[in-house]
């Protein structure tokens, strides 16, 4: 220890055996020596006594406040620690407390991390926050006494990210038959997560014919819009999504919008086909886009002679006709003709001109025209033949090439209609009708297409982490129709199931929030128009991570005397984050029941039991607890006793006396003072040199407590005034002044005391390496001690009482006066012996 001048003093009444010395900085430690004084002068110090202030609440609070935004629900607080002497002890941690910007003054959430740096910038990362939200945060660092201040409020806000609702109150109106306006209300304002800067409106014609059609899109930033360029009378269908810079919502619930009606196309086809002599049948299909509901056709018949027009025939059929013959006719006029067909708008464009040509030869025929069917499977299907032809001609039917009773159950009725009862998919395929006579002969083919439930999806896991499970999936037959969608079901292992409806046009899928380390099983179905697939095969995964691991049992306990400290952050956490701990305790080898600490301990910082006796034995139970399962860590310990505890700080401050010598800085700083040392020593040795001594006026010394006599007797001298280079050795160490140096008594003899040297000022104020056995938080190196310092030749002080103080950390000092003019000290009878010394010996010079 190193002892200066500026060493913290107090000077105390001789009468005093105890001393109170406050103003102390806590969690300090200090060294205190004592020493004694009277008129005679000042003793050799006492020995070191070393003692360690307790510890209070920190004074400062963490510096450098940062947050920087990780994610939507996340935020990177940095700090560093408050600074170093308003500790107050060892930090053990930091308490994040945060809210709301809008609750500044009630941050409710608090959350204790323990991952601590001395130097340089700690951080912790908050999750589960809400999106797109302003956080106010502030920290407070806590050692065993408490939460020290927080510091100043900083903000933080979160990142945004896509609506978690679809646009609200969505609806729509027709305009005309090919605009219809769409209306909405945007998603709520706590579930936009961010500046919504636009919507999106996906619409799509679900009409039978059109269920193929792509889905368009418009984009607008107001609450409304107005879609233009739609088909006449057809169901759309709507939904609408809100976006923000961080991607898209979710859409709505899909709403049907039908537009106006319209006149219709011209029927599709038409032709004329020879019935007589004298009549003609006039047949045609329905307009591909009727626009609205059909109300009637109209044939239109022109009567020409010499082509020139006659007149002009109307008739008027009802919806359900699809062909019209015209009789009476005139082979020596000419005749053409048209259909149109009409809705509650008004008539269509009309089909192309036929020529109406009758003649006496009529070839087999056929009425009805080859056409695609799509129906829906379990339905009954009519497939029309009519045909005409002289002399009478057969038909027949047949399927894939093959016969059709020679498939399947069909039958035809009297005008050579086939039926299909109860239509399944191995109904689907070509059936041809074939009509022949002497005359001609003629075919028309129907392709018949069965719309079935989709097949069961392949479902397959590509990619599984600790809290969400990727999902993807193929339907090799979406049953002749469009996919409207699919219900993913998936539950927790023993749990009820939960369903998600997707999109059709999906194929692939994130299931989020889930539980790290939890199984769970999937199945999922698709549907159409038709119906719902079977379940697919259930899928069973589990989420990455494991239970809790346990840590060596030297990272996990420190042993104390009454108490131990368990380092619950040295657990990890198998990949799921440990929710919290449970500790239990029993004496060792005792059939009493565990004593319960707590079952739900949910800091991971250091957790202190108290109240146990002294070198005595115990069994301890700590379980870890996460979302994958529990763990128990069951050891056996001891507390220490006094004198374990007293070696176990001599080892330490061993081994910190051995890393002084692996300390180059420090090494550099002795191999320093040595040289300095010694070139003090040569002025020393050239000042001495140059000296002039006394012939027999040598001065000896001896100790204070008589062990050594001078061996040669006893010498008198004076001092000299001589020396002009420096004061001799003996007079730097006592004090004395030049300008006193004759009020010496020529012939006083006196004894140099042993310890003379080390009559230096008293110092308090050196720190040394300290740990706190009070706190209740950690186990400490150090001790603190109470005791006695026996001075020699003076009263017994004692230093009876030492008390924490709060506050500041300052010392009251009054500094020890040194008189220059100082008596060697010495005891009472040695003063008299040499006086009476002196006496004799001046006797015999005078005789």
């Amino acid at each position: 220890d190193v002892w200066t001048d500026h060493n913290n003093q107090k000077l105390l009444p001789g009468d005093r055996t105890s001393a109170h010395l406050g103003s102390l900085k806590p969690a300090q430690a200090y060294h205190v020596r004592i020493y004694a004084e009277n008129t005679l002068g000042i003793s050799a110090p006492s020995d070191t006594l070393s003692v360690v202030t307790d510890s209070e609440v920190p004074s400062g609070s963490p510096r450098d406040v940062t947050t920087d935004a990780l994610g939507p629900q996340q935020l990177l607080i940095t700090w560093r620690a408050p600074p170093r002497d308003t500790w107050n002890g060892d930090i053990l941690g930091y308490t994040i407390a945060y809210g709301k910007r809008s609750s500044l003054n009630d941050l409710k959430n608090h959350t204790k991390v323990n991952n601590l740096r001395i130097d340089g910038f700690n951080d912790f990362r908050l999750v589960g926050l809400e999106k797109y939200t302003q956080y106010a945060i502030s920290i407070s660092a806590y050692n065993s006494k408490g939460e020290g201040p927080d510091s100043d409020v900083v903000l933080g806000h979160t990142l945004e990210d896509t609506p978690s609702a679809s646009p609200q109150s969505v609806s729509c109106l027709a305009l005309t038959a090919q605009n219809i306006q769409v209306l909405w209300q945007s998603p709520p304002k706590d579930q936009c997560h961010g500046v919504i800067q636009g919507y999106k409106i996906f619409y799509e014609s679900i009409n039978v014919h059109n269920e193929y059609t792509n889905r368009e899109t418009k984009i607008t930033s107001a609450l409304n819009t107005v879609l233009h360029g739609l088909l006449p009378f057809t169901n759309y269908s709507v939904e609408v999504l809100a976006f923000t810079r961080a991607g898209e919502g979710t859409l709505s619930t899909p709403i049907s919008c039908i537009t106006e009606e319209a006149v219709p196309d011209a029927p599709e086809r038409v032709k004329s086909i020879v019935s007589s002599e004298s009549s003609v049948i006039i047949s045609w299909l329905p307009p591909r886009r009727p626009n609205g509901l059909i109300i009637n056709y109209n044939v239109y018949i022109r009567i020409l002679e010499k082509n020139i027009e006659q007149k002009i025939l109307k008739e008027m059929l009802p919806a359900q006709n699809r062909y019209f013959e015209a009789r009476d006719l005139d082979l020596k006029e000419s005749y053409e003709a048209w259909v149109t067909a009409s809705t509650r708008v008004g008539q269509g464009p009309s089909t192309p001109v036929l020529q109406l040509i009758p003649n006496s030869l009529v070839p087999a025929t056929i009425v009805s025209f080859s056409q695609i069917f799509r129906v829906s499977w379990g339905v009954d299907v009519k497939l029309p033949c009519f045909f005409v032809g002289k002399p009478k001609a057969t038909a027949e039917w047949t399927f894939f090439g093959n016969q059709w009773k020679n498939t399947f159950k069909m039958e035809t009725n009297i005008d050579n209609t086939l039926s299909v009862h109860n239509v399944q998919r191995v109904n689907e395929g070509n059936y041809s009708c074939k009509v022949k006579n002497t005359v001609g002969s003629d075919q028309i083919i129907y392709k018949l297409f069965v719309k079935v439930p989709p097949s069961t999806p392949i479902l397959s896991v590509t990619s599984i982490q600790q809290t969400s499970i990727s999902l993807q999936w193929r339907v090799d037959d979406t049953g002749g129709t469009k996919l409207k969608g699919f219900v993913l079901k998936f539950r927790q292992e023993k749990a009820l199931w939960e369903e998600i409806v997707l999109d059709g046009r999906l194929n692939s899928y994130v299931i989020e929030n889930l539980d790290c380390g939890s199984r769970y099983q999937f199945s999922m179905i698709s549907f159409n128009a038709i119906g719902r697939s079977p379940s697919s095969k259930t899928e069973k995964v589990k989420t990455r991570g494991d239970t809790p691991i346990p840590p060596p049992v030297d990272r996990l306990i420190r042993l104390n005397i009454t108490s131990i400290s368990l380092d619950l952050s040295s657990w990890n956490d198998g990949g799921c984050p440990i929710s919290h701990f449970g500790i239990e305790f029993k004496l060792h080898e005792s059939s009493s029941k565990w004593i319960i600490v707590s079952n739900k301990i949910e800091s991971h910082a250091r957790y202190v039991i108290g109240d146990l006796e002294p070198g005595t034995s115990y069994n301890l139970r700590v379980t870890a607890h996460n979302n994958a399962g529990s763990t128990n860590k069951e050891l056996y310990f001891t507390t220490l006793n006094i004198n374990e505890f007293k070696n176990k700080i001599a080892s330490d401050e061993r081994q910190i006396d051995k890393s002084i010598f692996t300390d180059s800085q420090l090494i550099a700083v002795i191999v320093t003072s040595i040289f300095g040392t010694i070139l003090a020593l040569a002025g020393a040795f050239l000042c001495f040199k140059n000296f002039p001594v006394a012939n027999a006026d040598t001065l000896r010394t001896r100790n204070l407590t008589g062990e050594k006599e001078i061996q040669n007797g006893d010498f008198y001298g004076t001092v000299r005034k001589s020396c002009h280079l420096s004061p001799p050795e003996s007079e730097i160490a006592h004090g004395i002044e030049a300008s006193n140096r004759e009020d010496i008594y020529p012939y006083a003899t006196f004894h140099l005391p042993e310890h003379e040297n080390q009559s230096e000022n008293i110092s308090l104020g050196h720190t040394g390496k300290s740990l706190n056995l009070y706190d209740s938080q950690y186990i400490d190196k150090n001790t603190l001690y109470n005791g006695k310092i026996e001075v020699q030749h003076s009263s017994t002080f004692n230093i009876s009482e030492m008390h924490p103080n709060s506050g500041g950390i300052k010392l009251n000092t009054s500094q020890i006066k040194m008189n220059h003019n100082f008596k060697i000290l010495k005891s009472e009878s040695e003063e008299y012996d040499s006086l009476n010394s002196d006496s004799d010996r001046s006797n015999e010079r005078i005789r």
